[in-house]
């Protein structure tokens, strides 16, 4: 029982220490690129109908939004520090239908920074990849 008091203590800690959420991550972002840590390959996202974009998007109460090919999903962040950024939990999807190859790279939740460049180019910043978005208009 103390074990389990222990831990709910930590993260109750570490929820209160968290940042609000930084105002100039805040609204929608659309990717352009990735880049892989491991080659320096640049990835850029298919290009499907002339409307669609692969999109994030942030919003003041902690919710991150974002789409695969069909399926939308969403998670939960937290700035725990200036340019550092913790998704909470792996991110829910729908399953209305088959998502292509290109949706399996987008695996957010394992970005731990992120940068603002100018207020346009966001870049959040995992082991393995780099995504590049620029804010939506």
């Amino acid at each position: 029982m103390k074990q389990v008091f222990f831990i709910f203590l930590l993260i109750g800690n570490f929820l209160v220490n968290a940042q609000p959420a930084d105002s100039t991550i805040l609204g929608e972002w659309n990717l352009f690129k990735i880049i892989d840590n491991l080659t320096g390959d640049e990835i850029t996202p298919p290009k499907k109908k002339s409307e669609f974009d692969y999109s994030i998007t942030f919003t003041a109460d902690s919710l991150v939004k974002f789409n695969l090919d069909v399926n939308k999903c969403t998670n939960n962040f937290i700035i725990p520090e200036r340019n550092k950024i913790k998704f909470l939990y792996y991110a829910e999807c729908t399953k209305i239908c088959c998502d292509k190859e290109f949706s399996e790279q987008l695996i957010y939740e394992d970005c731990t920074s992120y940068y603002i460049k100018e207020n346009q180019t966001l870049l959040l910043v995992s082991e393995y990849k780099v995504f590049y978005f620029t804010r939506k208009e």
